[in-house]
């Protein structure tokens, strides 16, 4: 509606509290300045009082863009000024977004994090039943991941083929380690989150970054996506776009591609992954309030997993050509997390 508001029509309506009305209302509420300001929202109200939300009515923000987008375009720009042998910090425009986008979730965390007398958004501590819905969920997905994996013949390389081989060999280790990272998120912090936190869900504008669409995952129920859970949940789903974005620009998918040496490339790719990954949790950490503790971050690799193992059923089922993104990130989180866990046994 001119630069004034995004009308959001919802194809799928469902009975109830909708989150991203519910989480509009509350963070405009509370001042938090970098998601759209919920204007209004038109419900629908059946016989019996339930509310069916049609549509929210959200502020406009003039922008350069999606994350995803915007971090693909500077990538491809990069790629381009290694051939002219330039000394400038190809990646650093990289690390700001990557930051600037850790210090908003971290301060929306922050926001959600405080106690507030509406029942539906006060933070709670994780106990082991919480902990333990986790890992019912982790192992589900988990389970249905190796599964596709296992019945996947044709791999597009043989990187792909050794990583599926790994993990289906790994697969009882790699549950048992589900369970035991899952033990560190008793006591930690459950508030409501983002719950579909991605590149993509983030605008650029003027070098700051706003947090959009806080329906989750359309395909959940309603109330499990208007569940409280770990922060971490929005945290690792940025990391794993973040292995997505650097996937991309070395498969030329969605973007144009870049003349260059792949070996040049495959150094900038990693070295995009490292310091963007770095610069997000720097930044999030201390918007959030302080230092991850030990606990967090283990719960995080907890998290890492379940969405890695998710993304992989996702891809075999819709996308088979991008299923070796997610099967290099669980690759790389088992192989770690697994050598940590027999270390510690060696201990």
């Amino acid at each position: 509606v001119g630069d004034t508001a995004m009308l959001k029509i919802f194809r799928r309506v469902s009975c109830g509290q909708h989150p991203e009305a519910e989480m509009g209302r509350y963070l405009t509420a509370a001042g938090f300045a970098h998601a759209p300001a919920l204007l209004g929202e038109i419900v629908q109200c059946a016989a019996d009082g339930a509310p069916h939300t049609l549509a929210v009515a959200l502020g406009f923000i003039r922008n350069q863009g999606d994350a995803w987008s915007w971090i693909l375009d500077h990538l491809t720009r990069a790629l381009d000024s290694l051939a002219d042998d330039s000394e400038l910090d190809v990646l650093s425009d990289c690390d700001a977004i990557a930051a600037v986008i850790g210090r908003r979730l971290g301060e929306m965390h922050a926001v959600l994090a405080q106690q507030t007398s509406d029942t539906a958004l006060a933070p709670k501590q994780a106990d082991l039943h919480d902990t333990a819905v986790w890992v019912r969920k982790a192992e589900q997905r988990l389970d249905k991941a190796l599964s596709a994996v296992e019945h996947t013949r044709d791999w597009a390389s043989a990187a792909d083929a050794g990583h599926a081989k790994s993990l289906v060999q790994a697969r009882s280790k790699l549950t048992s380690a589900v369970k035991n990272l899952a033990k560190s998120g008793v006591g930690t912090l459950m508030t409501r989150v983002h719950g579909d936190f991605h590149l993509g869900q983030v605008l650029v504008a003027s070098g700051d970054a706003y947090i959009i669409d806080f329906e989750g995952e359309p395909a959940v129920p309603i109330e499990e996506r208007r569940a409280k859970t770990s922060p971490l949940r929005d945290v690792a789903g940025l990391l794993r776009s973040i292995d997505y974005a650097g996937a991309a620009l070395r498969e030329g998918k969605g973007v144009a591609a870049a003349p260059s040496d792949e070996a040049q490339r495959d150094t900038l790719i990693a070295e995009f992954c490292r310091r963007t990954k770095q610069a997000f949790l720097h930044d999030y950490w201390a918007a959030r309030g302080g230092a991850a503790t030990p606990a967090e971050r283990t719960l995080l690799d907890f998290f890492l997993i379940e969405k890695a193992a998710y993304e992989i059923s996702y891809e075999a089922a819709n996308r088979p050509g991008w299923i070796g993104v997610p099967l290099a990130g669980l690759a790389a989180l088992a192989t770690r997390v697994l050598n940590k866990d027999a270390g510690g046994h060696r201990g």
